[in-house]
């Protein structure tokens, strides 16, 4: 009976260990949040981005994307102080002629 009992708490460790540990993988890349823009118009609003290393080739006095989607839990509000540093997973949204980034994953750093 010790032994079966000593399988169980080992198993139940085992358990308990992988799950507990999650693997952080690394972001795409690291970029700014400029701010809001403001401009009216098919392939303008919203908000912009630029992304280090990746300058957007439409854009060669800024270097600057518009963000497309970012997910749900990322807000974006009225009282946010911009510039913000952040870590993100992305791809280019082919709408207006790449203009836009579709955000996967994005973690505001400190």
């Amino acid at each position: 009976m010790k032994i079966d009992f000593a399988f169980v708490g080992l198993g139940l460790l085992s358990l308990i260990l992988c799950t507990g540990c999650k693997k952080n993988t690394p972001f795409m890349n690291s970029g700014t949040i400029i701010g809001t823009d403001a401009r009216m118009g098919v392939c303008n609003g919203g908000t912009y981005i630029k992304i280090d290393g990746h300058p957007n080739p439409n854009d060669t006095i800024n270097g600057y994307y518009d963000i497309g989607t970012l997910p749900p839990s990322f807000q974006i509000d009225n009282a946010t102080k911009f510039p913000v540093r952040v870590k993100l997973d992305w791809k280019i949204d082919p709408k207006c002629f790449g203009n836009y980034v579709d955000i996967s994953r994005i973690e505001i750093t400190f």
